[in-house]
């Protein structure tokens, strides 16, 4: 009998106990009516029993049963079983089920806590400072953090367009959004329903955003209780510092004003377009590169200097604190030397009235990293033009126009003058032809220092060939050509040939060198593999594939046709991504090694590159 009676003794004991929700330290910013929740209560209950509750809170209460002790309490809602319960302000009855379990010898407590709830999470940000989006399983745009928020803070995270925060929000009530900060659009969600989570993106209002930032606050209502509300503070950051350009970083031009396109490899009209975000009263400065009568060059930001460049900036929005503006820059046509200027982009806070504050010889230290473009626009072509510039930087040759300032324009009495480069034996090959605006019937050579050579000492020659002439250049050397007609000189050349002359060019490389894996290339400058194939003249390279290879597309020589050599034409190929890019394709199931040519457009080889598979 002892055994039996401390069983059911036992079994009888449970705890109903109903408390009013507990304060914590963010209470003091959430107004609301003091609580009338019944005091905790503590009921022995029969085993098949049940203990009814009378309350009459001023509030909305939900009341719930741990999982711990699912199994033999409950919450009897008319003749349904629940284990939670929700209800408003006003007199309500709650009962509380008991199990008919009298086969334990243990005591089963239960502890009903009656509360009104309502939760606000903030969204995650990822390691860039960005949103950081929620997963299939959870069936929500955005992922939360996992605390409670105690503020709503905007951010702006780079690439996105506004001041924003997504919000998760969820109450076993009735609420709405019942207060907004001047500074915050009203959002597209501003209700909800008891038990349902609401996701709500607070996002700024473009046309008040204060400039130095601000706090205010959020104000949540109970729908069926106007005087419940939850306060959320929201801030704001400054925007006066705002401020992003977009803008290429070289822009280039020929004298006709047409813009290059590096993708195409070739000038159409145009111009170059750009973006500056900020505050109003952000400005675009273009500062000129001028050189006086003796040669000296400097900087300017006078009108007259300037002029030639033009930008054109879209119209500000009224509307607007901050502004992404679009803006284009372009030349005027070009009728005489070479030019370069800087554009310079700055913030409201640096603006200044006269361009020329922003340099002594030099842009100033502190404006430096606002230079956000050089542009340059080629000489007027003059009476002289090469007829394929872009062939003759496959055979190694480069025509440029010298300045009107050029000493040797005033040695050589004419009134244009144009250099010359030859660095290969074959540069003087069809493709370095030149076309006359006007047809010469002579020319006279000079040495360096626009003396005249006599036939003895002389190396310069021209040959006329259809459409033109070729300057022919026996020896390294340096000297001028003047070519004239019945009306007197035309204009001369200063001929170089110069096998380690700088010409510009392609810089041989991956393209994407960061992005590599399973790759390398090497420039090879001696042994077998430069004994074997210097005699063509080009740069030879070995490009090895290891396992999987990506991001391999490699920066080449100006190029017209590739073409791999003996068997390995089978498994090596070649996509080509522009005149002076190419992807090397190694398809081979076996270890092997190979070589492609690429080649000019006269089927000259301007580059070697050695093909080596290890798998």
């Amino acid at each position: 009998m002892k055994r039996h009676y401390l069983h059911l003794v036992m079994s009888l004991l449970a705890g109903a106990c109903l408390a009013a929700a507990s304060c914590s330290d963010s209470d003091e910013d959430t107004k609301l009516p003091s609580p009338n929740f019944p005091e905790a209560v503590s009921a022995t209950i029969e085993a098949g029993g049940t203990y009814t509750l009378e309350i009459e809170p001023n509030q909305n209460w939900e009341v719930s049963v741990p999982t711990a002790t699912a199994a033999w309490f409950w919450i009897q809602d008319e003749t349904q079983k629940v284990w939670t319960l929700r209800g408003g302000a006003g007199a309500s009855r709650i009962v509380i089920g008991v199990a008919e379990l009298d086969e334990f010898d243990d005591t089963r407590v239960c502890e009903g806590t009656l509360e009104r709830g309502f939760s606000l999470r903030t969204c995650k940000l990822d390691q860039y400072g960005d949103f950081e989006y929620g997963g299939s399983e959870t069936g929500l745009t955005y992922s939360y953090n996992e605390g409670e928020a105690e503020s709503i803070d905007l951010t702006w995270p780079e690439g996105r367009t506004d001041f924003s925060m997504p919000i998760l929000v969820e109450a076993n009530y009735d609420w709405a959004i019942n207060q907004l900060p001047e500074w915050v659009s009203t959002p597209s969600v501003t209700v909800g329903k008891p038990g349902t989570k609401v996701e709500i993106r607070i996002q700024g209002n473009p046309s008040a955003y204060p400039l130095d930032g601000a706090q205010d606050k959020l104000v949540f209502i109970d729908k069926n209780n106007l005087d419940a509300k939850v306060e959320i503070p929201v801030t704001i950051p400054s925007c006066r510092d705002i401020f992003d350009v977009t803008l290429d970083k070289e822009l280039k031009f020929n004298a006709a004003a047409e813009i290059y396109n590096s993708m195409n490899g070739d000038w159409s009209p145009g111009t170059a377009r750009g973006s500056v975000k900020g505050i109003r009263g952000a400005r675009i400065y273009v500062i000129a590169e001028v050189t006086d009568r003796w040669g000296n060059t400097g900087l300017s930001g006078d009108e007259a200097d300037t002029k030639w460049v033009i930008v054109e900036e879209s119209a500000w929005d009224e509307e607007l604190v901050i502004m992404d503006r679009g803006f284009t820059v372009g030349t005027e046509v070009n009728q005489g030397d070479a030019r370069t200027a800087r554009i310079i982009v700055l913030p409201a806070s640096m603006a200044v009235s006269d361009p020329n504050e922003l340099f002594d010889y030099d842009i100033k230290e502190e404006y430096q990293p606002y230079v956000f473009a050089t542009l340059t626009q080629q000489a007027s072509p003059g009476p002289i033009q090469a007829a394929n510039p872009e062939g003759m930087a496959e055979i190694g040759t480069l025509f440029e126009k010298l300045p009107s300032t050029h000493w040797s324009l005033r040695e050589l009495e004419v009134d244009d003058a144009y250099k010359l480069t030859y660095t290969k034996a074959w540069s003087n090959d069809p493709e370095a032809t030149l076309t006359f605006e006007r047809d010469f019937t002579g020319y006279k050579c000079y040495d360096a220092d626009c003396q005249p050579l006599s036939d003895e000492q002389n190396w310069l020659s021209v040959r006329r060939v259809e459409g033109g002439a070729i300057i022919d250049m026996d020896r390294e050397d340096e000297g001028y050509i003047v070519f004239y007609d019945a009306e007197g000189n035309i204009a001369a050349v200063n001929c170089l040939y110069d096998p380690n002359a700088d010409i510009g060019g392609t810089d041989i490389g991956f393209a994407y060198p960061e992005y590599v894996t399973g790759a390398t290339l090497e420039e090879i400058t001696s042994g077998e593999y430069y004994e074997q194939y210097a005699e063509y003249g080009a740069p030879i390279y070995h490009l090895t594939y290891e396992g999987e290879t990506t991001n391999a597309a490699m920066n080449v020589p100006t190029y017209s046709s590739f073409m791999a050599q003996g068997d390995a034409e089978s498994w090596l190929t070649a996509e080509s991504y522009g005149p002076t890019q190419i992807y090397v394709n190694m398809d081979s199931q076996t270890a092997t090694e190979g070589v492609m040519f690429l080649y000019g457009a006269n089927w000259n080889v301007v580059m070697v590159i050695i093909c080596t598979l290890n798998i």
